[in-house]
């Protein structure tokens, strides 16, 4: 089997996980993002983002005070 450990992941500040996430290697949570409940998250989320789903997608923006 083709299998790599040790890819980081790199998650911002004040991001918010939901329950059961996943999160693949090498992939980087920009600052202030919410991950959905269940998603599975497959390339780097933009920063204030909201993603969702299988695979993860933008949902919506958080505002930035």
């Amino acid at each position: 089997h083709d299998f790599e450990y040790g890819k980081p992941i790199k998650i911002g500040d004040d991001v918010w996980i939901g329950d059961r996430v996943t999160i693949l290697p090498d992939v980087e949570i920009g600052t202030g993002c919410i991950l959905a409940a269940g998603a599975v998250v497959t390339k780097k989320v933009p920063d204030y983002c909201i993603v969702g789903g299988v695979p993860a997608k933008v949902i919506g923006h958080r505002k930035v005070r």
